[in-house]
């Protein structure tokens, strides 16, 4: 990690939630692992936090709980968790249902059945992203997309503000990291909706602030994943 003296966002991506099951929000079984595997890695480096926040879903308690309990058992205890509901990811299944009733005909639309075709699965994400920046599904969101950005932007700043001088670390969703990268790097709605598909479950994204300008340092970092057995547990939704 780097060690410059500078404030810096350190923010995970949680790990794989129940997709295609009654539950999304909970973590799989595979998602339990990669929490726990990230969490011993995360817990070994030299990193210290001045502050902590997490997003207000389950699948960020139990990826934040995954952490919390490997820094403990180092006898590393991270600082008291804020829950901020700003870093909740947005209503994903709206989007989807509102997207289904849009496009009916989109031929990837079997892909959300079965879950086992990660590719069309990607490709049909872009495309309902894409039709959610043009508005035509606000009516099925419970938010704008510029809502969602506006929410997101407030979660950045107050983390920004909280970590000083230090680092803080955000557990939250791949929706909402990216639109931090959109707002902090000034993306284009392609490149954020590419960023957001690209992160992958567990992953790590790290923001510097030098004093002039945010840059990025890692994106969907696995390093807990690198090698096998663990690299076959990587994925992206």
């Amino acid at each position: 990690m780097n060690a410059a003296a500078s404030t810096r966002l350190l923010l995970i991506r949680h790990a794989q939630a129940s997709f295609g099951t009654d539950d999304y929000d909970r973590l799989s079984e595979r998602g339990l692992r990669q929490a726990e595997l990230l969490a011993n890695w995360l817990a070994a480096q030299p990193e210290q936090f001045s502050h902590v926040v997490s997003g207000a879903q389950k699948r960020h308690a139990q990826t934040l709980q995954a952490l919390q309990a490997a820094a403990h058992a180092l006898q590393k205890p991270l600082p008291t968790a804020e829950i901020d509901a700003d870093w909740n990811e947005f209503d994903h299944e709206s989007l989807l249902r509102g997207y289904v009733a849009w496009a009916p005909q989109d031929p990837d639309l079997p892909s959300l059945q079965t879950g086992h075709e990660p590719d069309r699965v990607q490709a049909l994400l872009g495309r309902a992203f894409a039709a959610w920046d043009q508005g035509v599904l606000d009516h099925a969101m419970p938010e704008t997309l510029a809502a969602f950005r506006a929410r997101v932007r407030r979660a950045h700043e107050r983390a920004q503000a909280r970590a000083g001088s230090g680092t803080a670390l955000v557990v939250s969703s791949g929706g909402v990291i990216a639109r931090c990268a959109q707002a902090l790097l000034d993306l284009d709605e392609a490149t954020t909706i590419r960023h957001n598909l690209s992160l992958a479950n567990s992953g790590i994204v790290e923001f510097v602030h030098d004093g002039g300008a945010w840059n990025l340092a890692r994106w969907s970092h696995l390093p807990h994943l690198e090698e096998e057995p663990h690299r076959s547990l990587r994925s992206w939704y």
